[in-house]
């Protein structure tokens, strides 16, 4: 049976990370004050629309149709985009409605923010939402009672890296692969009733592989060993945004945040083109994230 791979897009802007978000040291607290302070505007200024139409591009040319997990936020200034990705083919999946960190949202905000994203984004599609990612990919195990009751099905947010710049994803196990859990998002269940399809690390050093930011920080071999190595025991995801195929923010930036910016524009693009290029050559398939979450077997 040929393995599968999900390849899947958060739908959110170069400023929703963690310069105008809901983080504990975000440079503006939310984006109606960055709309303000930067644009001058009260709503973005369209940066997202370009690049994004060339990850569909990219994707018609290499046969993918994937899963894009996109704002609320993003839903309500972009509509005629999201109604473009969907009618291209691709799945559309909830990343939230502002791009805010669990831990400052407690069960009623997160409630609060599901039922916003749904209220813009179904309408938009027709379609329920089924699959959710947590900005940040921060999760908590009380999001699983609100995520059920809102009709979602499976999670694409778990990474089992070790803590990174800050960054701790609270995830104990190993797990690469797809797989059914109940309770917890860490705790597999072979009998659970809903779909884990985490993101890959590398191997032995346990940092994030499958995600754009590390392909172009560290390189595309990076993530080719990643992805090879989560290949071995099953399917695999990888996940990039359409902030990474644009300019570099006009913004003052630290060395950090120079780093975490590295590489952004026709490097990525073509990063991400090589990398779905060996990908067919594995002869993987190509699978909406949903697609798999919904063929995943249960334990008899």
């Amino acid at each position: 049976m040929r393995k599968r791979v999900v390849v899947s897009v958060d739908l959110d802007e170069w400023y929703h990370c963690r310069w105008a978000t809901g983080a504990p040291h975000s440079r503006w607290a939310d984006t109606g004050t960055f709309f303000r302070e930067h644009y001058g505007s009260d709503r973005p200024a369209g940066e997202l629309a370009a690049p994004t139409r060339r990850i569909l591009d990219l994707f018609d040319r290499h046969g993918v149709r994937g899963t894009f997990f996109i704002l609320g936020e993003v839903g309500h200034f972009y509509p005629d985009l999201v109604k473009e990705i969907a009618a291209r083919g691709h799945e559309i999946g909830c990343h939230g409605y502002h791009h805010v960190d669990i831990g400052l949202l407690g069960p009623d905000g997160f409630a609060d923010q599901i039922r916003r994203a749904r209220e813009v984004l179904e309408p938009l599609t027709g379609a329920p939402l089924r699959g959710y990612r947590a900005p940040n990919l921060l999760l908590a195990d009380y999001m699983l009672p609100v995520l059920r009751e809102n009709g979602f099905r499976y999670d694409a947010s778990v990474c089992t890296s070790r803590s990174l710049l800050g960054k701790d994803f609270g995830h104990d196990h190993l797990a690469q692969n797809p797989y059914r859990f109940s309770e917890r998002f860490s705790r597999p269940d072979p009998q659970g009733d809903f779909v884990e399809i985490p993101l890959p690390v590398f191997p032995g050093l346990r940092l994030p592989g499958s995600t754009g930011i590390l392909t172009r920080v560290i390189g595309v071999p990076w993530t080719l060993i990643a992805m090879r190595d989560a290949l071995r025991t099953g399917d695999a995801q990888y996940y990039f945004h359409p902030y990474e195929m644009g300019p570099r923010p006009d913004i003052p930036l630290s060395a950090r945040e120079r780093l975490f910016l590295r590489r952004l524009g026709p490097w990525m693009e073509g990063a991400v083109d090589r990398i779905l290029g060996r990908l067919r050559g594995w002869g993987v398939e190509f699978a909406r994230a949903g697609e798999l979450a919904g063929t995943l077997p249960a334990a008899s």
